[in-house]
């Protein structure tokens, strides 16, 4: 992931996220410095914010995010 080649051959979709990550990390002084940047670069990756908020819906209002609609 951190080569920033994706699975196509195309820059992955979450290395810019890694980017700012990395860039941060290295003119920080303290690693906590970076933590909102880290979070970013980690819901990329794993999507757990998105899929925690989406468990929470039911499967109506699933089916009409899924076609389009505003809830």
């Amino acid at each position: 992931m951190a080569s920033g080649w994706g699975i196509t051959g195309n820059k992955g979709r979450c290395y810019d996220f890694w980017m700012d990550f990395s860039e941060c990390m290295s003119r920080c002084r303290e690693p906590k410095d970076c933590a909102l940047l880290r979070e970013d670069y980690f819901e990329c990756l794993h999507h757990s914010k998105e899929v925690r908020s989406l468990s929470t819906l039911s499967k109506p209002q699933i089916s009409m995010l899924v076609l389009g609609f505003q809830l």
